[in-house]
C-alpha cells in the first residue's frame, strides 16, 4: 500500500524544531508509527515497547535502556513503560538539540498525568485521527487553516464537490489505513480483530476490564447513543450505571470515542449539559451499528 501523507505532518515538523521531544497519541492502528517512520531521517533508533526485552529494559533500567537506544530515537507506545520519562527528562535538560525524542502512544490518562508532571516545557503533543475524507483524495494543504473567507474559497477551489453517495461511502469504510479498498468480508474480519485483540487488550491494561462479552455489548450500547445516558448504557450491557461512566472513560482514554459538550456562551452550562458521543473513527460505528453496506447506512436511521 502506497504511503498516504497526512495533514498532521506539516504541524509535527514545525514543533520538532521548537520542542526537544514529541509525543503523538491517537487510537491503535490510526497511522502513529508509519507518519513518523516516513518522516525520520535514517539515523533516528526506532524501538518498540511492543518488543518484551526492550521494555523490561526500559522498566528497570532506563539509564542503560537510553544507552543501548541513543538519540535522535523514536519510542513506540511508550505508555508501556512510563519509567523513561524521568530519564528523558534528564536528557533534555542536558542538551539543547530539538527534536531529539519521538514518541508515539495512546492518550491514556496515568500516561498523561506522568507527561505533565514530568516533561512539562520540554514536549509538545499531538493527536492523529483516522485518515480524513482529504487524505484520502490526496487532498493536503500545506498551510495552517485560519477560518478566514478568503482561505476558505481558495481551499473551496482545490477540492471538488461533495457527492452524497461518496460521502456515505466515506463514513461507512471509516479512515482506517488497512482497510482504504478492501472487500466487505476483510474489512468485517478486520473490525472484528481490532475490537477482539487491540481494543480488548488495551481496555483491559488501561481499565482492567476483563469481561469481554459485557464490554462488546456496551461497545454496541455506545455506537447506537448519541447523548451520553449512562442508565441506557448501563442496560444494553448489564452492568452498573457507574461501571457505565468508568468504562466510557477507558474509550475516551484510548481515543476510540469522543465526547462534545454543547455550545453554550456560559461556560458552566456547557459542562453541566449532557455531551454527545462520537466514534473518532466512522467505520467501526458502522461495524458496531451493523451496517453491512453504504446503501443501509444511508437508508437507516
Amino acid at each position: 500500500m502506497a504511503y498516504i501523507t497526512r495533514e498532521l505532518e506539516r504541524k509535527f515538523l514545525k514543533l520538532n524544531d521548537f520542542f526537544k521531544v514529541i509525543l503523538v497519541t491517537g487510537a491503535r492502528q490510526v497511522g502513529k508509527t508509519t507518519m513518523l517512520k516516513h518522516l525520520a531521517e535514517s539515523s533516528r533508533t526506532y524501538v518498540t515497547m511492543d518488543n518484551t526485552m526492550a521494555r523490561e529494559l526500559a522498566q528497570s533500567d532506563p539509564v542503560l535502556f537510553f544507552q543501548t537506544y541513543k538519540p535522535p530515537v523514536l519510542i513506540d507506545e511508550v505508555q508501556k513503560a512510563p519509567e523513561l520519562f524521568e530519564q528523558i527528562k534528564i536528557i533534555c535538560d542536558e542538551s539543547d538539540e530539538k527534536g531529539l525524542i519521538w514518541l508515539t502512544g495512546s492518550q491514556q490518562y496515568n500516561m498523561m498525568k506522568k507527561v505533565q508532571e514530568t516533561l512539562a516545557g520540554r514536549i509538545g503533543i499531538l493527536e492523529l485521527y483516522s485518515l480524513s475524507a482529504r487524505e484520502k483524495a490526496g487532498f493536503v494543504f500545506d498551510t495552517d487553516l485560519d477560518f478566514s473567507f478568503a482561505t476558505l474559497q481558495a481551499r473551496q477551489q482545490k477540492v471538488p464537490k461533495n457527492d452524497v453517495i461518496q460521502v456515505f461511502q466515506h463514513i461507512w469504510e471509516g479512515g482506517m489505513p488497512q482497510v482504504q479498498g478492501v472487500d466487505d468480508e476483510l474489512r468485517q474480519e478486520y473490525f472484528n480483530s481490532y475490537i477482539d485483540t487491540y481494543l480488548m487488550r488495551d481496555a483491559t491494561e488501561a481499565g482492567g476490564i476483563t469481561d469481554a462479552v459485557r464490554f462488546r455489548k456496551f461497545l454496541v450500547g455506545c455506537a447506537s447513543l448519541v447523548s451520553v445516558n449512562y442508565s441506557t448504557l448501563a442496560e444494553s450491557a448489564d452492568i452498573a450505571p457507574s461501571t457505565a461512566k468508568e468504562w466510557l472513560n477507558v474509550l475516551v482514554g484510548l481515543r476510540i470515542v469522543y465526547l462534545l459538550a454543547p455550545y453554550s456562551n456560559n461556560e458552566l452550562k456547557r459542562l453541566s449539559k449532557t455531551p454527545k458521543l462520537y466514534f473518532c473513527d466512522t467505520g467501526l460505528c458502522a461495524y458496531l451499528s451493523m451496517w453491512l453496506t453504504p446503501d443501509t447506512l444511508r437508508s437507516g436511521a
